[in-house]
Order: structure tokens, then C-alpha cells, then sequence
């Protein structure tokens, strides 16, 4: 009966590790916008279209809230998160604003890792088309 009551906590155990979902919250802060390949330097503008260029390529709309900050936004499924992406020829940040079915926790700052594997791909491809 030992080994049976065994098999079952570890079975529970491996269920509810394999359920938990929520990662710590990630944002982007002060990334240093790289030079170009040619190491000329980046202005507001190439900042921006390579920031618009990278929502396109990973599927997130966006639209320019005001000079220096975009909203970006993302539906896949029933899941939907927004950021803000705050930027000058110098650095860029992209921040939480909103979502919905991703389990965000606003006291402990806790979120789906779905949301923070969108952010870090958004991320990688804005570096991309920042380093065209």
C-alpha cells in the first residue's frame, strides 16, 4: 500500500508542477538601441519603424500613442496582452499595460509565460530590424 500512496503523491505533485503557469512579470527597461550595421547612429524615426517593423513580423498591432511611445497589442487564441514600447534614439522599454485570460496577478506581478515569451520574441525582433 506504501508504494501505491507514493506513486499517487508523486504523480499529484508532477500535476500540479506541470499546471502552475505564472512566471514573474517581464519588462523591458532602458535597452541600449544598438547602432546600425554600417555603425551609423540610430534617430527617433529608424528607432520607431524598427520597432513598428518588429510588432509586424511577430503578429502584434501597434499604433503610435503620442512621440516616443507606441501601444502594442496581441491576440493569439483567447488571450490578449497590450504594452507600451517607450522609446528615443538612445534606448527603449517595453512595459506591461494589459491583458486578459493570461492570469496576471497585479500584487504579486505574476503572469502566464506565454506573456514573457511574446515579450522576449517582440524583443529580439525589434533588435533585428534594429541592427538592418
Amino acid at each position: 500500500m506504501k508504494l501505491m500512496q507514493r506513486v499517487l503523491f508523486l504523480s499529484l505533485v508532477a500535476v500540479t508542477l506541470g499546471a502552475c503557469t505564472s512566471y514573474p512579470l517581464l519588462n523591458i527597461q532602458d535597452r541600449i538601441v544598438p547602432s546600425r550595421i554600417d555603425g551609423s547612429s540610430q534617430t527617433r524615426d529608424s528607432v520607431k519603424q524598427s520597432i513598428i517593423a518588429g510588432c509586424i513580423v511577430k503578429g502584434w498591432s501597434c499604433q503610435e500613442v503620442s512621440p516616443g511611445q507606441i501601444l502594442a497589442s496581441i491576440d493569439i487564441r483567447k488571450h490578449h496582452a497590450e504594452a507600451n514600447i517607450n522609446y528615443d534614439n538612445d534606448s527603449y522599454s517595453i512595459t506591461y499595460k494589459d491583458s486578459k485570460m493570461l492570469d496576471y496577478d497585479g500584487q504579486r506581478k505574476t503572469i502566464h509565460r506565454s506573456y514573457n515569451r511574446w515579450i522576449n520574441n517582440l524583443n529580439s525582433a525589434i533588435i533585428k530590424e534594429m541592427s538592418r
